[in-house]
């Protein structure tokens, strides 16, 4: 079964980025890899330290019941970094390799993804329908690019950010 590298994501509200991108959003602070299909497989995804993400896209009224954060927000963050950069990286010929991939290989990973952390199936159902309709009414082709957001991303100190359990 696929694996996370670490339990939980560890997230920190970033004022500043929320303030310049104009609506709340939260930076992970470890850098943390997802295993697609099998733990120590041969393709998998890392999310950095230092990426941002506005958690879950979810409308009103569905948001009383997923809201933003949750029990899926590592999930939430694997799925926006995800949709940021349409790639994974796979391992050929022992090189490490990134590939692309297409918007519904994206929602596949985060489905699977919220398998393995447990997410309730309900939930999970209720998310993937959003997510689904979303990418069927949009047909998303390419990765979302919002340059602020990559700067902000790629000026991430860690010192500024602490770590609590």
């Amino acid at each position: 079964m696929s694996s996370f590298t670490q339990a939980h994501a560890f997230i920190a509200y970033d004022g500043r980025a929320s303030s310049v991108l104009g609506k709340a959003h939260w930076r992970n602070i470890q850098t943390f890899r997802y295993y697609i299909g099998d733990v120590g497989s041969d393709e998998w995804v890392d999310v950095l330290a230092g990426n941002l993400s506005d958690g879950a896209s979810v409308p009103f009224p569905v948001n009383a019941f997923i809201p933003a954060w949750g029990s899926y927000s590592q999930n939430v963050l694997l799925h926006d970094h995800l949709c940021n950069t349409y790639e994974k990286t796979v391992r050929i010929n022992g090189v490490e390799t990134k590939v692309n991939i297409t918007r519904a290989e994206i929602d596949a990973i985060f489905h699977e993804s919220m398998c393995v952390s447990n997410v309730e199936k309900w939930r999970r159902d209720l998310i993937m329908a959003g997510i689904n309709t979303y990418r069927v009414v949009t047909r998303p082709k390419r990765p979302k690019y919002d340059a602020m957001r990559v700067y902000l991303e790629k000026s991430f100190n860690p010192a500024d950010f602490k770590i609590t359990a």
